[in-house]
């Protein structure tokens, strides 16, 4: 069974194959004991003494370990500036659906809307949870918000 693991500042999903039957304990890195287990897109924790199986069934899964309950994201946009606080398990998408509402960004305006660590020109994969780029011994992170597409003429 696959699993595609998180942990703050981790730089993107670390993936293994795993026994169905094997606990969280068993195939997660916990580094400290403030550190926490949580499905991404879920925000209940996950006790490591489950097993892959319980948690899962038979389909792949996404875990993340985090030791922040919430995370302050600083949103910018066009110069401006929200916070939007959500659970290190939210996956970006539902963080740059909460900025567009909070910039009250029409729809259309906001279709080609994408999510950066500042200074980059790089896209974050909105899939991946918030707290995997959340620097570790902080529970804050910063993003802009920019528009990828750009009508020309």
């Amino acid at each position: 069974m696959r699993i595609h693991t998180y942990a703050a500042d981790g730089g993107g999903a670390h993936t293994r194959e795993v026994e169905p039957g094997a606990r969280l304990r068993e195939v997660l890195v916990i580094e400290t004991d403030d550190e926490l287990v949580y499905r991404v897109g879920d925000e209940s924790e996950i006790d490591l003494d489950v097993t892959v199986a319980e948690v899962f069934g038979q389909e792949p899964g996404h875990l993340i370990t985090h030791s922040c309950r919430k995370v302050a994201v600083t949103v910018v946009y066009a110069g401006a500036e929200k916070i939007v606080k959500v659970h290190p398990a939210v996956r970006l998408r539902k963080v740059r659906a909460k900025a567009v509402d909070e910039f009250d960004i029409e729809p259309a305006d906001a279709a080609d809307l994408a999510l950066r660590l500042p200074g980059r020109d790089q896209d974050l994969d909105l899939a991946m949870p918030v707290g995997a780029i959340v620097p570790k011994g902080t529970c804050s992170v910063s993003l802009d918000l920019v528009h990828t597409v750009r009508p020309q003429g």
